[in-house]
């Protein structure tokens, strides 16, 4: 298991002793979606796929797996042929070692990318693809992006790390989180994680969110905070040629302590745009899903561009 907090989540594992190795069930499949696996040079990725439509991409966060996606699936399968990657070391994936670079890991996401279209998007095989990223999952969004500018046509990146220095906010909240784990165990430390730092809707903070994020965390075995806050976003953002949407959480502990001064860098680049989302947090699109289905609907209709918006 994991020797410290990651990204999005501020365990440790270690911390909860044997429970740490108790087997976790996995989530259901949504509804009318298949899973299945592709071989790449990181061993089998694992992904889970539905719908019909013109192909979206889904790359879930650090200490995640495809549920970050769990309450938007069904929406966007209603318009896409939508595939969410489980990344090597995450998820059902195979395991991966000697990560010191993100093109380490964007290597076989590309390799299992190329092989998934075709098995999945028969209509259109050769299409040029959407990708829609969370997290540490925009840092490999747009570094495939950087390399492969001819094949992705537009990409939403949601609550992306490497905007700027960590807050101390975020590092509070990880390190209380650390420590309710020892004390009470990893799913006390991912449920104050849960309430403080992913979620900011009281509805959406449920026995049943909890039980995705444990999922997502358990199943982890790459932690992926350094290469997150080894990599400055901003350049390779303004590099990226093709149309990028960045979605800010107004309530993420990530970016709300420098959410005007990112929101105006990013809109100076040539192509790119910005929504700051109300009252959401850093798992946005499970805290807001009917807004995100709504922005997602807009972003991703041909030939409709979305509007910078508050």
């Amino acid at each position: 298991m994991m020797e410290k907090a990651g990204e999005d989540i501020g365990v440790d594992h270690e911390s909860d002793g044997a429970n740490a190795a108790q087997p976790v069930s996995s989530p259901a499949l949504p509804q009318g979606a298949h899973e299945g696996f592709v071989q790449t040079s990181a061993g089998r990725v694992h992904y889970v796929a539905g719908g019909a439509g013109s192909p979206l991409f889904l790359i879930h966060g650090g200490h995640g797996a495809w549920p970050h996606w769990h309450a938007n699936f069904v929406d966007l399968a209603s318009r896409h042929t939508v595939i969410a990657l489980d990344m090597p070391g995450f998820g059902e994936s195979d395991a991966i070692n000697d990560i010191t670079h993100i093109n380490h890991i964007a290597l076989p996401v590309w390799e299992a990318i190329r092989v998934i279209r075709l098995a999945e998007c028969s209509e259109q095989p050769e299409a040029p693809i959407d990708i829609a990223a969370f997290s540490f999952g925009t840092v490999v969004a747009a570094t495939l992006a950087s390399h492969h500018p001819a094949e992705i046509r537009r990409l939403l990146l949601i609550n992306p790390p490497g905007l700027g220095p960590v807050s101390d906010e975020v590092k509070a909240i990880q390190a209380r989180a650390a420590n309710e784990a020892r004390l009470h165990g990893v799913r006390a430390g991912i449920g104050m994680t849960l309430r403080d730092f992913m979620l900011c809707q009281p509805d959406r903070d449920s026995e049943a969110a909890l039980d995705l994020l444990e999922y997502c965390v358990r199943k982890t075995r790459f932690v992926s905070r350094s290469l997150s806050r080894a990599t400055h976003l901003m350049p390779i953002l303004e590099a990226l040629k093709m149309p990028v949407h960045v979605l800010l959480g107004q309530n993420d502990p990530h970016q709300r302590h420098a959410l005007e001064e990112r929101r105006a860098t990013i809109e100076n680049m040539h192509g790119k745009s910005v929504t700051v989302m109300p009252d959401a947090a850093h798992w946005l699109q499970y805290d807001r899903p009917l807004a995100f289905a709504e922005l997602t609907a807009r972003l991703f209709a041909d030939n409709i561009a979305v509007e910078p918006a508050q």
